[in-house]
């Protein structure tokens, strides 16, 4: 017994020392890289992927002069689920606007996100994510990653993790 508390009571050295480089390590992980790996994403990545409704193409080409919200997700993803609406809001309101909100489902069950869409009412086009897509987009690590893209493609912010409407649609309205 006094061998059990011993150990408990005081932690491992090499233990602290791999949990310090750890927290240390992490904010590498959250600043993306770009295609090459030599720095932050700027511009929106060129992609086609398979649209999640029907398997057409949805290209990056196609948001060319719209402003754009790119939301990686997944169905079963509860902070995902609670985005919807949100997003539906976002492109309720300024679709007219030229803006497009894009979805960009991170799992592979058709059916799952096909019903997913249709539980939600989901009003913007979603995408299958292709294995490199989340890498194109600087890595995405963890789900929902939320892009905000201005008129001229280029990058604006990154959210991770769930994201406030009030806060998105701040950024948004800057750069409609």
């Amino acid at each position: 017994m006094n061998r059990v508390f011993s150990l408990c009571r005081r932690p491992r050295p090499r233990f602290f020392h791999f949990c310090l480089l750890a927290l240390l390590a992490l904010p590498l992980l959250a600043v993306g890289c770009s295609r090459d790996g030599g720095g932050p994403i700027t511009t929106l990545p060129q992609f086609s992927l398979a649209s999640a409704a029907d398997g057409s193409p949805i290209n990056s080409r196609d948001f060319k002069g719209q402003a754009l919200i790119v939301n990686f997700f997944a169905t079963w993803c509860q902070p995902c689920r609670q985005e919807v609406p949100s997003l539906i809001a976002l492109q309720n309101k300024y679709g007219e606007r030229n803006f497009s909100v894009l979805g960009i489902a991170v799992e592979q069950n058709d059916r799952a996100i096909r019903n997913f869409m249709s539980e939600l009412g989901i009003n913007y086009p979603v995408a299958m994510s292709a294995p490199d897509t989340p890498k194109t987009f600087g890595g995405v690590f963890g789900i929902p990653a939320t892009f905000l893209i201005d008129r001229q493609g280029n990058m604006i912010r990154r959210f991770d993790g769930h994201v406030d409407i009030q806060v998105l649609e701040h950024e948004l309205q800057a750069i409609l």
